[in-house]
């Protein structure tokens, strides 16, 4: 498995501005995911620049199965989690469309989309909380 993925393709920008409402804040300029480092990097068009632990992402997984869970667990904490999200690894990645990028996990789940509006709210969520 190589070190390091290639670049996605810059995503169409004409779709990205009609899908955002012509946002630069939630338009990738650059994406790279780093298999060895389980990081994917964003560069948005507006000039910021991200940074992901893939394991972070996939405790935050947009799919329903993964929602229900951790409805599950804050409902009642001693329910045991099916998965460690330290010891499952990306393994693979691809463009939704020209809004979104998907996973494969190591444990074969790829049903979580992670549009760019939520990855980007992920900055602001992390800067409020002074992570």
């Amino acid at each position: 498995m190589p070190d390091e993925s290639p670049a996605f393709p810059p995503p169409d920008a004409a779709a990205l501005r009609a899908a955002a409402g012509n946002d630069d804040a939630v338009t990738p300029k650059d994406l790279k995911v780093k298999l060895a480092d389980q990081r994917l990097f964003i560069e948005w068009k507006d000039g910021l620049r991200s940074e992901y632990s893939l394991d972070r992402l996939r405790r935050e997984c947009p799919c329903a199965t993964c929602r229900t869970d951790r409805e599950t667990q804050q409902k009642n904490p001693m329910k045991i989690l099916k998965f460690n999200p330290a010891e499952v690894r990306v393994v693979s990645a691809q463009l939704v469309g020209n809004y979104a990028i998907q996973f494969t996990w190591s444990d074969g789940h790829n049903t979580g989309i992670f549009d760019f509006r939520m990855l980007r709210a992920f900055d602001q969520v992390s800067a409020s909380r002074g992570l």
